[in-house]
């Protein structure tokens, strides 16, 4: 989660801030909300935008291998992996199933689902802004783990049923194989460094925007 403070403390590094906050603390603090969600609601769409571009303008992350679609849904429940045909002579053909030898997915971008987990909110008492996986409605327990570990990247060891899955689904994994890798995809920290030399000239640009506006 990526947090952002505008107040006394200088986090933001706006000129006069202290100043202002002193002289009209009820409009300093109303710019300063103004400015503080305005930069939130701008870093949450470009976390989203990375999500969906599968990576920032500066880093991309592996995409999705094509049997990970398939293996996901299989441990949902039941997978078709097969059509029904018919054969046999004429006038006496039937219906039977035709597997299918290797099942791929053409889902690619891993964290597609978690692009609506992405929000941004305001904390008036901290005068802090949180951008990031956070817990509100519609985003469920669930994914904010999931988000905690796609950040970090993780390792799901192979088990003798997922195993056998795969080989049913045409995905046989070797005998040396014991663990699954999922590389890491920092979004937030990503969108962060790109971005980090932009969040205090936009706040501060925002700020006094907003003073002139309340001031005027």
């Amino acid at each position: 989660m990526l947090e952002i403070y505008l107040d006394k403390r200088g986090e933001a590094a706006i000129e006069n801030i202290s100043e202002m906050l002193d002289a009209f603390p009820d409009d300093a603090e109303r710019a300063a909300a103004s400015a503080l969600k305005s930069e939130g609601f701008r870093l949450k769409k470009l976390i989203k935008a990375a999500i969906r571009a599968g990576g920032t303008k500066t880093e991309t992350w592996e995409k999705l291998n094509p049997h990970t679609g398939v293996i996901s849904r299989a441990k949902k429940g039941f997978i078709k992996n097969y059509k029904m045909v018919w054969k046999g002579q004429k006038g006496s053909k039937k219906r039977v199933r035709q597997y299918k030898r290797v099942m791929l997915s053409k889902r690619a971008n891993p964290l597609t689902k978690l692009g609506s987990a992405v929000r941004y909110k305001y904390d008036r008492d901290m005068h802090l802004v949180s951008i990031g996986f956070i817990q509100s409605e519609g985003v469920s327990q669930s994914m904010l783990k999931l988000a905690g570990m796609h950040a970090k990247g993780f390792e799901t060891p192979v088990t003798r049923r997922m195993r056998k899955m795969m080989f049913a689904l045409g995905f046989p994994l070797k005998k040396t194989t014991t663990v699954l890798k999922t590389p890491a995809r920092p979004v937030i920290q990503w969108i962060f460094e790109q971005e980090a030399e932009d969040i205090p000239k936009n706040l501060e640009i925002k700020f006094f925007k907003a003073m002139e506006r309340y001031r005027s």
